[in-house]
């Protein structure tokens, strides 16, 4: 616009390219995450560990892996099959 008005208006600006910087972008929130979290988890089609991931985005994979031996342990998810089935 600045150009146009110098070239058609005889203004005496020089135009310059604005400068534009975006942030990080919209954070999710905590329900949407939490939503998606429990759809993933009742379709069975994520991990413990992932979920874990998608949680806590900053742990380190000592810390993700700590949280997850934690979470199986309470759950009881973590036990050894008793009758020693394969998976399919």
């Amino acid at each position: 616009m600045l150009q146009l008005d110098a070239v058609h208006f005889g203004r005496r600006i020089k135009p310059e390219r604005p400068r534009v910087e975006f942030g990080d972008g919209v954070a999710e929130s905590e329900q949407s995450t939490a939503t998606t979290l429990d759809l993933l988890a009742r379709a069975g089609a994520v991990s413990t560990s992932t979920k874990v991931k998608i949680l806590h985005p900053d742990w380190d994979d000592t810390a993700v892996q700590a949280e997850v031996s934690a979470i199986l342990t309470e759950t009881g998810a973590g036990a050894p099959d008793p009758v020693g089935s394969f998976p399919l």
